[in-house]
């Protein structure tokens, strides 16, 4: 009996003592105290500096954009952005919230200019409708330091960085400076087109500034006579333009690419040197090399004569259009569309035709090879569909030409509108050249 009751009185101990433990709290922060404290801590962050935030978000879609944003105490955000002239200069409020999610999470929770990127509607930002750029406006906070902050979307995985402004880079931006400098650069590369940077003294390497994309291509032929070519996005800042990765070519390693106002040119500073973006009349790579890659194809207008075309082109255009008109069907001879795939060695030649308002299409099909310096020869498929009724009206440009003559593709600049156009040269007869838009 006394050993029963021993147990017993053990027992109660027991339970007493776990229920005892189960109601203290653990020493230090609760797990809610602790996700507060780490609240606070971005919420201060955010809204401490008072000179702004400077952000820089690259979308999972591509691209790259950059903000200036001010929070205030009251979960108020302003921003300018790099997404057009207007939105750089004219801020827009909006809320925005500290919280708990998977972790602690920054949310832009009313439309911003934050917000367009992922706008579903494609109109607003160009993108894939219903996902617009595959952009995020609710970010996942990964790190923080005294001067920046990094975070991930929680839906499309953006990566974003936040840096500090400066009370210098605040009044600037405050007094229009992104809007300034970014509309000086679209101007200048709509205008110069054709740049290229030489890097390692010989060699000039075409650089693609693309403000639509939102980003920087460097391209270049090796000593193997292959086209190589590399790609990062960019985001405007107020001295030019800051690059997501570094671009390295044969060593050489840019970071960002520098406005010079004075200059009204671009620059990068590789390994302590400035190297001048400079401007060529034509694309730097021979046009055999990019067709099929940086250009699809050549679109051939719909005219009686059309700068760079020479003139037995004309002639036998003319003598083909005349013939189609006055064949059984009647037909208009209009745009003739040079179609380039690279990777099976062919090209399509496809011209629209017209029979009163209603519109056809014949394909006219070659294959073909070329040299190493660019000389074609085409070899044209068996006629089908539409091409074989109109192929005795085009025997003056392919049974004449295209199928017994050998081409090369050069550029051909428009002496009245500075425009560069693709154009075919016939090596055996000089004067059957024609040019088209390069697409």
């Amino acid at each position: 009996m006394k050993k029963l009751i021993v147990y017993i009185a053990l027992l109660a101990g027991f339970m007493t003592a776990c229920k005892k433990e189960e109601t203290e709290p653990a020493t230090g922060q609760r797990p809610e105290e602790r996700t507060a404290a780490a609240l606070k801590k971005y919420q201060d962050a955010l809204t401490g500096n008072k000179d702004g935030w400077i952000a820089y978000l690259y979308p999972d879609g591509g691209g790259g954009y950059s903000f200036y944003m001010t929070f205030s105490d009251s979960n108020r955000v302003n921003m300018i952005a790099d997404l057009s002239f207007d939105m750089a200069a004219d801020p827009m409020e909006s809320s925005y919230k500290v919280r708990q999610a998977i972790s602690p999470a920054l949310f832009f929770d009313t439309y911003n200019y934050m917000h367009v990127l992922a706008d579903p509607d494609a109109n607003q930002n160009g993108g894939v409708m219903g996902w617009g750029l595959y952009s995020d406006f609710e970010f996942s906070i990964d790190t923080l330091t005294t001067d920046s902050m990094t975070m991930h979307g929680n839906l499309n995985d953006s990566k974003m960085l936040m840096v500090k402004a400066t009370a210098a880079q605040a009044a600037a931006f405050k007094a229009g400076g992104l809007k300034s400098i970014l509309m000086d650069m679209v101007n200048y590369t709509s205008v110069n087109q054709n740049l290229y940077l030489v890097l390692d003294g010989t060699t000039k390497v075409a650089t693609s500034i693309n403000f639509a994309t939102k980003a920087v291509t460097l391209t270049w032929v090796d000593d193997k006579g292959v086209v190589n070519s590399i790609a990062t996005p960019f985001a405007t800042t107020l001295t030019g333009l800051t690059l997501k990765e570094p671009l390295v070519y044969n060593g050489k390693k840019i970071t960002e690419l520098l406005w010079d106002a004075d200059k009204q040119e671009l620059y990068a500073m590789v390994d302590g040197q400035k190297v001048t973006v400079q401007v060529s009349a034509t694309p730097i790579l021979p046009l055999h090399l990019l067709i099929g890659i940086s250009y699809t194809d050549i679109i051939i207008p719909y005219a009686t004569t059309y700068p760079g075309w020479g003139s037995d082109f004309v002639t036998r255009r003319a003598a083909a259009s005349t013939s189609m008109a006055n064949g059984p069907y009647g037909l208009r001879m209009d745009r003739l569309q040079a179609m380039f795939n690279v990777d099976n060695s062919k090209v399509t030649f496809e011209l629209d035709i017209y029979q009163g308002s209603n519109k056809f299409i014949a394909d006219f099909n070659y294959s073909y090879t070329k040299t190493a310096d660019g000389v074609y020869t085409f070899t044209a498929a068996a006629l089908s569909g539409n091409a074989s009724l109109i192929g005795n009206d085009m025997a003056p440009l392919t049974k004449q030409r295209l199928n017994v003559d050998h081409f090369t593709l050069d550029y051909y600049v428009d002496q009245g509108t500075g425009q560069v156009l693709g154009q075919f040269k016939d090596v055996e007869n000089p004067d059957f050249t024609f040019t088209g838009t390069l697409n």
